[in-house]
């Protein structure tokens, strides 16, 4: 999650990780004790991820799988990115986060595109975003977002997916890379929200998020999009949240 370009389908090369600040040489070979899943919500994997957190809580940063020892961090330089004929432009923007203030108006400039890649990041982003909030309250409004591209399905070119043989084959998997990651988000949302209905969004669904039936899905997920949109609304309203006259970056929002 906090590698947000990147899954097991997509972004090849090197990675760029916001928990540490660090450009990822290997992704594939590298983890923390802060690694989550994107493909499930947090809270279903609750015990997976104490338990991976356990193993390395010895160490401070960033961890080789293959050895268990300590990579140094690697700080992120645009003129090395170029020189090295490495320049990526969403690892670059991904690089800039913690220049960005608040956070919540960067991750906001990431909705409404279709490229994969961005996609999968704008999820992450999200999810990131919640975890180390712990709230909805400032939440709302990038959930809200990405509910209305949810039924959207993303275009992945050839340059954003790991190495395959067979590119409509890699495409089919890094498309569900996407779609279960915009799901978790939402229901990071609901259980931090109490939304029940959110909470289990993927519930109802019926079989074709199962199936990865992918034209099924997007047709429930276009009719579920205006229900859960009006019910994350209408707590929001309920809780005295939805655009308050001042939010806490000291925006009039009237």
């Amino acid at each position: 999650m906090n590698n947000c370009a990147q899954s097991v389908n997509i972004g090849r090369g090197p990675g760029f990780c916001l928990q540490h600040n660090s450009v990822i040489t290997s992704p594939e070979k590298t983890t923390c004790k802060y690694l989550h899943r994107k493909d499930l919500p947090q809270f279903v994997v609750n015990e997976g991820i104490s338990e991976h957190a356990a193993e390395f809580a010895a160490f401070s940063d960033l961890v080789s799988l293959e050895t268990k020892t300590p990579i140094q961090k690697l700080k992120y330089s645009e003129r090395f990115a170029w020189e090295s004929h490495n320049f990526d432009p969403l690892n670059h923007a991904l690089a800039q986060y913690h220049k960005s203030d608040p956070a919540w108006v960067f991750i906001q400039s990431f909705s409404g595109g279709l490229d994969g890649r961005r996609s999968l990041a704008h999820a992450a982003l999200i999810r990131r975003y919640m975890n180390h909030c712990g709230t909805w309250t400032s939440s709302y409004r990038l959930i809200l977002a990405s509910l209305q591209e949810i039924d959207c399905k993303p275009y992945f070119s050839g340059d954003g997916l790991r190495e395959a043989l067979d590119l409509e084959a890699a495409r089919q998997e890094a498309l569900w890379d996407v779609v279960y990651s915009r799901l978790s988000s939402l229901q990071e949302y609901g259980f931090h929200a109490g939304l029940e209905e959110i909470l289990w969004a993927s519930d109802s669904l019926n079989g074709s998020l199962v199936e990865q039936d992918w034209d099924g899905l997007a047709k429930q997920l276009h009719e579920k999009r205006s229900v859960w949109t009006d019910l994350i609304i209408k707590h929001a309203k309920v809780e005295e949240a939805f655009f308050p006259p001042t939010d806490a970056s000291g925006e009039d929002f009237r």
